[in-house]
């Protein structure tokens, strides 16, 4: 049976139904109806409007051929930041129509040369253009440390323990999870989910995009094998529709239902998506569009955090069961060290993260905490949340085998947790 895309959403469970907030909320509010119950929302444009890169209008320009009469001012951007660096993907049409991406680093000015030449004619093969994954932050805090923010973060999303840094000039300074994508009209990211299942959010400075939103319970739906976790994803919405109308559609049984349980949202230029933890999402650019984007997590989803880690390393170790075959032949009980160490390396070459970074997020955010008490839950209920994480890894066959470092990371944080006072 032939489906089409305006039947999606039509069996969406109350609960996994998207918010509309007509006035930003307060931390409660936003912790009671999408926080806890892992339910995403749209935030209006008073969210932000004190953001100086919204006040000052400096990023955009009026253009008549945009949604809301402005578009991305290129040329600014370039004068501001031309000598940063980030991926860019260009999408080309090759000659027998199939779309193929080529992704570099470069800097933003040689990126926004080559959109201005795509959208002068000049480039007639590009489909679109997408500078993804720019640290403007952490580069503009390299140049200065007097530099004016951009922006600050809202205090509903203020409970950030992936972007609560150590401070500049600390030996263990990890990555940070705070971006820009700047892209032209039809430039996408496919569908995924966001690293390690933690939150985002995104704000459109200019332009506006169309969001495809699936629940946790849903992402089996979307698999070629449903019963295997591990079995090929549908890649994208394009992807999903054609092989809905496949009569001769062997794999990928429950796509219907995937499809029945999709949310397709608009976002317009000022306003905030929040992308609950394990969510997958599709993202397409409307227009041009620049945005600005936070990976982050907190006390609520780090229990997800910890699985999809657990799962990662099981396909990790699955995917090596030839290397630990051999070390266990030729060792007493030592291959266990080298076989764990060899297994954290390839998840964190993989997915960027494993136990290590893990643990030294969770004990820095036990002791520095990301916010003040107005705007994160209470520390007895962090220490119920967090504390079985901690127990149960002290159990695992691979932490008795790990680095010294990490093991003493992961007893440090259920030391601090089994000090926090219940009554607080």
């Amino acid at each position: 049976m032939t489906r089409s895309i305006s039947e999606a959403g039509r069996s969406v469970r109350e609960r996994d139904t998207l918010l509309h907030f007509d006035d930003a909320p307060t931390y409660a509010e936003f912790r009671r109806q999408c926080l806890i119950p892992n339910r995403p929302c749209i935030l209006p444009p008073a969210l932000v409007a004190d953001w100086d890169v919204i006040r000052s209008g400096s990023w955009a320009t009026p253009s008549s051929d945009a949604p809301d009469g402005m578009t991305v001012d290129w040329e600014a951007l370039k004068e501001q930041y031309g000598n940063h660096t980030a991926p860019v993907v260009i999408s080309r049409v090759d000659p027998s129509l199939q779309v193929e991406e080529d992704r570099s680093d470069m800097s933003i000015s040689s990126a926004i040369d080559l959109i201005q030449t795509f959208q002068r004619g000049g480039s007639p093969e590009v489909k679109s253009i997408y500078i993804k994954d720019w640290h403007l932050i952490k580069q503009l805090n390299a140049q200065s440390s007097t530099q004016k923010e951009t922006y600050t973060v809202p205090e509903i999303f203020a409970d950030d323990w992936m972007n609560n840094l150590p401070s500049t000039g600390s030996q263990d300074t990890p990555d940070d999870f705070r971006f820009v994508y700047a892209g032209t009209s039809g430039s996408q990211t496919l569908l995924h989910r966001d690293v390690y299942t933690s939150y985002s959010w995104s704000t459109n400075i200019v332009g506006v995009k169309k969001w495809y939103l699936f629940p946790p319970h849903v992402i089996p739906h979307l698999r070629q094998f449903p019963a295997v976790s591990t079995s090929a994803l549908i890649s994208d919405i394009q992807t999903l529709m054609e092989t809905l109308d496949r009569s001769d559609r062997k794999h990928f049984p429950n796509l219907s239902r995937a499809l029945d349980e999709m949310q397709i949202i608009i976002q317009s230029a000022g306003e905030t998506i929040f992308v609950p933890s394990n969510w997958y999402h599709q993202v397409d650019n409307v227009s041009d569009v620049i945005s600005m984007n936070r990976n982050w997590c907190n006390a609520h989803n780090l229990p997800s955090l910890y699985e999809s880690i657990l799962q990662e390393l099981d396909h990790v170790e699955e995917s090596l069961d030839d290397v630990k075959d051999m070390l266990r032949a030729n060792k007493g009980q030592e291959w266990k060290q080298e076989f764990y160490a060899l297994v954290q390396d390839v998840a964190v070459k993989d997915a960027g993260w494993a136990w290590d970074g893990f643990w030294k997020m969770v004990e820095r955010n036990l002791v520095s905490l990301a916010t003040g008490k107005g705007s994160r839950p209470d520390d007895g209920w962090v220490r119920e949340r967090l504390l079985p994480l901690a127990e149960g890894f002290e159990l695992r066959e691979d932490a008795k085998w790990l680095d010294s470092g990490i093991r003493e990371t992961a007893q440090r944080c259920k030391l601090l947790l089994e000090s926090i006072d219940d009554s607080k």
